[in-house]
């Protein structure tokens, strides 16, 4: 988007495009990728600080678990991206109705969630309809409110001309997506850790029917259709504040907790700089990035190739890795640049291979990884 790219049209995205423009918006002011990771402690802090509204102290317990990556990750669920700015907006949202803001904003920030999104953020409207269907005028009013940011986005897709590639990729798409994606490793233990959650917020809406708790409970349609660490961390998160909200931790307990954070920080500083073999590297755009030394290789081997040919390039590295590549090169980003089933819409493979065949006069650089067909890497 920095770059001028037009999303749907030049490359392929499964999402509205808040998160996208939110992001990137601050890169046009400074175009650094730190920049990126500045934005994003930004609002870690404000997400800290609406929890400490809530939880008091208890909130430093958190800070505690976040760098206690065993056996469930719950920092992964603080990484940059949709899945964190919707539930940043949650927990946004928990504030609004507590302190009773008026109904039109609380529509808005619905409408900013659906367009964070939208498989998930639709169904935070629900909670309106359920307790206060007998005030039609406040749904009314929330509803409007709804619609202000949805129709902006609609009025967007109609400029750019590509309503019906939204369409194509981020609804028609979703059959796709959920027939050809499924959970990964140690399912039984995610299955356990999410029926325990699952329960313990049946139990407290059973007890209490308050809208801020069927709020949080929402946050288990999260590991629709990917029941995997990632996914799941944010309804863990959620059952952790519902939960300290309810017991009494001692005041004293405070410091222990920082204490224990800061020294989870050490040991995983540690655990990566020495055990792990990363190494910090800058690139022109991309500034202080931990990478191992057969990764910058790899970079390296890549842009040597890329300048010494005068054709085309498509990459076919793992996962997001193209991104990365291409952002650190300052290179636009295609349609070929995220290789995942169910990410080019409805029969998105054939379009894939059809995208394949039209391309002439070019390299297309695949990692050996792709065809060693291990349980990671078959799908590609």
């Amino acid at each position: 988007i920095r770059l001028g790219e037009v999303p749907y049209r030049d490359f392929n995205l499964v999402l509205p495009l808040f998160s996208p423009f939110f992001y990137a918006l601050p890169l046009f002011l400074f175009p650094s990728y730190i920049t990126f990771f500045v934005v994003q402690a930004g609002l870690l802090t404000v997400l800290f600080y609406l929890l400490e509204k809530r939880l008091s102290t208890k909130v430093y317990l958190l800070f505690f678990l976040i760098f206690f990556n065993f056996p469930l990750s719950l920092a992964t669920g603080l990484f940059p991206g949709y899945n964190f700015l919707l539930f940043f907006f949650l927990i946004l949202l928990l504030d609004f109705e507590e302190k009773k803001i008026s109904d039109y904003w609380i529509g808005i920030l619905l409408g900013i969630m659906i367009l964070t999104k939208h498989t998930i953020g639709c169904f935070f409207f629900l909670p309106s309809v359920l307790f206060y269907f007998r005030s039609p005028k406040k749904i009314g009013k929330r509803l409007l409110g709804l619609m202000i940011p949805v129709l902006f986005f609609f009025l967007y897709l109609l400029c750019t001309k590509t309503l019906s590639s939204f369409i194509d990729l981020c609804v028609l798409g979703l059959f796709d997506f959920a027939n050809m994606n499924h959970s990964g490793g140690n399912s039984f233990f995610f299955i356990g850790v999410f029926l325990l959650c699952f329960l313990y917020f049946l139990w407290v809406l059973i007890r209490e029917r308050k809208i801020e708790v069927f709020y949080l409970f929402l946050t288990f349609l999260f590991v629709i259709p990917l029941l995997d660490y990632f996914h799941l961390s944010y309804f863990v998160w959620a059952t952790i504040i519902l939960l300290l909200e309810r017991v009494s931790i001692s005041e004293k307990l405070k410091y222990v907790f920082i204490t224990l954070g800061v020294y989870m920080i050490g040991v995983w500083s540690v655990i990566t700089c020495c055990f792990l073999h990363l190494h910090l590297y800058s690139f022109p755009v991309f500034s202080f990035r931990f990478m191992t030394t057969d990764m910058k290789n790899n970079y390296s081997y890549v842009d040597s190739f890329e300048k010494k040919t005068d054709k085309d390039v498509i990459l076919f590295l793992i996962g997001t890795e193209n991104y990365f590549y291409k952002i650190t090169h300052y290179q636009t980003i295609t349609y070929f640049d995220l290789p995942n089933y169910g990410n080019y819409g409805y029969h998105g493979t054939l379009k894939m291979q059809k995208r394949i065949d039209q391309v002439h006069d070019s390299y297309f650089f695949v990692n050996i990884a792709f065809l060693e067909q291990t349980p990671d890497t078959k799908g590609y």
